[in-house]
């Protein structure tokens, strides 16, 4: 098993539990976590998306040294959800000030 392929599995299956986990009582915990929350779920249903256009590609069309492919169809399962949580982070800290 790839690095790629065990960073795909844990955002297919850890990041659902994760979000699952950490939206539980989401009303009562804090503004941050509200927004970095829903910022991880963006991020994850954008992932979905790209990674199921990235699969769809034809098999002519690929090539061991096809680095974006393997960005998108493996890497973005797990690296899109953080960025979403940042994003989500960062929106609620620029706008307290």
């Amino acid at each position: 098993m790839t690095i790629g392929t065990m960073a795909m599995l844990l955002g297919v299956f850890g990041v659902p539990i994760a979000l699952l986990w950490s939206g539980h009582k989401l009303r009562r915990r804090s503004r941050l976590w509200y927004h970095a929350w829903w910022g991880a779920l963006a991020g994850h249903l954008t992932a979905l998306i790209i990674g199921v256009i990235a699969a769809m590609l034809p098999p002519e069309e690929w090539a061991a040294s096809d680095r974006l492919r393997g960005l998108f169809g493996l890497w973005s399962f797990l690296l899109l959800p953080i960025v979403g949580a940042l994003a989500g982070w960062t929106r609620i800290r620029t706008r307290a000030r």
